[in-house]
């Protein structure tokens, strides 16, 4: 390998990682101070950059919290992602099971920047989530017609089971954050009573 190769490739890592350490700083500091009271001064600091590698990295606040929501959201795709994979192949109240406890995982990661979110009217609270809610029914609607398929459930003559259990997810969620209560002790509740309504 070439010096003039090896060079771009750690300033790249290095670019990576300098991104990453900003959007750690920028969710504790929007967490704690509000969507719209954190200071880009105090996330450099925590991040350990000059405030103007923030600015280098993201042109201003809206576009370091669209940044941050859009990772957030990577990331709970790929952790669903993952748990319906480990579940694959299993009954559907177990992959479903698996899709809850992946979005436990995220919430418990995630609580404080969640919290902020519901409080401004975004993240899981929007009427509508754009692009995410459309991304979680989809894998939901996988499992669903995997399950209609088996004879596990019953067929969705109106097409609205997936559509329903992200909802009554999204619906659950908010509350369980804006109580700040653990989702975990709903999600038992919600899966029966889905399971419920479209066993055969």
């Amino acid at each position: 390998m070439t010096r003039s190769s090896a060079q771009p490739r750690l300033r790249d890592r290095l670019r990576e990682e300098t991104n990453r350490a900003i959007l750690e700083a920028a969710e504790h500091e929007f967490a704690g101070e509000g969507l719209h009271a954190a200071r880009m001064e105090r996330i450099a600091a925590r991040a350990g950059v000059a405030v103007g590698t923030v600015y280098n990295h993201f042109s201003d606040r809206e576009a370091l919290l669209g940044a941050l929501a859009r990772s957030r959201r990577e990331r709970l795709l790929a952790r669903v992602d993952a748990a319906l994979a480990a579940a694959k192949g299993e009954p559907v109240a177990a992959q479903l099971r698996a899709y809850l406890e992946a979005i436990t995982e995220h919430a418990r990661a995630h609580g404080p920047f969640l919290t902020v979110l519901v409080q401004a009217g975004e993240g899981p609270a929007r009427a509508r989530p754009a692009r995410l809610g459309d991304e979680l029914t989809a894998r939901v609607d996988a499992v669903v017609r995997r399950g209609i398929a088996t004879g596990e459930l019953r067929k969705d003559e109106a097409g609205v089971f997936a559509l329903a259990f992200v909802g009554m997810v999204r619906i659950v969620l908010t509350r369980s954050i804006q109580d700040d209560a653990p989702f975990e002790r709903a999600s038992g509740a919600l899966l029966e009573l889905f399971l419920r309504g479209a066993h055969r």
